[in-house]
């Protein structure tokens, strides 16, 4: 049930680490564990992103993806730009599904990061391109603000 470390970051600007598990499609609620062992109950919808991460110390790197990157992970290249500013580049799993997704799940573009993926709350995205080639760009979402 806690099987993955985890970082919550919410809308308010919050964020808590601790230990939860897979949020599969139409999930409103995350069981999670904080790292004083106290269990709460996330409203999904209060949520920015959710990182699965490989520690809760972070690898420090933060380098620009590169086209050589992008080869290195399969699905479909897209760039994702929050309302808050933050923009995350990777790879999904079909671009079609996003707009009517509650949320998805985005693998990081840079292989030496120290997320494994996020699942990102579609009500946190300001846009979503679909980085099909370099000369190639779409934009997925565009959300109201």
């Amino acid at each position: 049930m806690f099987d993955s470390i985890m970082v919550l970051k919410f809308l308010d600007g919050s964020t808590l680490k601790g230990f939860g598990s897979v949020i599969a499609p139409g999930e409103a609620i995350l069981e999670f564990k904080d790292l004083e062992e106290k269990i709460h109950w996330i409203e999904l919808k209060k949520v920015k992103a959710a990182f699965y991460v490989k520690s809760f110390e972070g690898t420090g790197h933060k380098a620009r993806p590169t086209q050589q990157m992008f080869t290195m992970s399969s699905g479909q290249k897209v760039r994702v730009a929050f309302k808050d500013g933050e923009r995350q580049e990777g790879f999904v799993n079909d671009v079609t599904r996003l707009p009517q997704a509650a949320g998805f799940y985005l693998v990081p573009a840079d292989p030496i990061t120290n997320n494994i993926r996020m699942w990102i709350n579609r009500e946190a995205v300001a846009t979503v391109h679909h980085l099909g080639s370099e000369r190639e760009e779409k934009k997925i979402i565009g959300i109201r603000p």
